[in-house]
């Protein structure tokens, strides 16, 4: 199992993103920006992916 903060990602949010693998949290994650904070797809650059990528735990 693979987490991931919000809080660490840069928003004011609780939320922890999980998944089985990076790529499951990575998905998770964008639909969680989408829905909750209100990103769309063209907002989330390959540069925030690579960074956010870095701050994927192991559980």
């Amino acid at each position: 199992m693979k987490t991931l903060s919000c809080r660490e990602a840069g928003f004011d949010c609780d939320h922890v993103v999980k998944g089985e693998n990076e790529e499951e949290v990575m998905r998770n994650g964008g639909e969680h920006a989408m829905k909750v904070h209100g990103m769309k797809a063209e907002d989330i650059t390959p540069e925030m992916k690579q960074k956010i990528r870095g701050l994927i735990r192991n559980a």
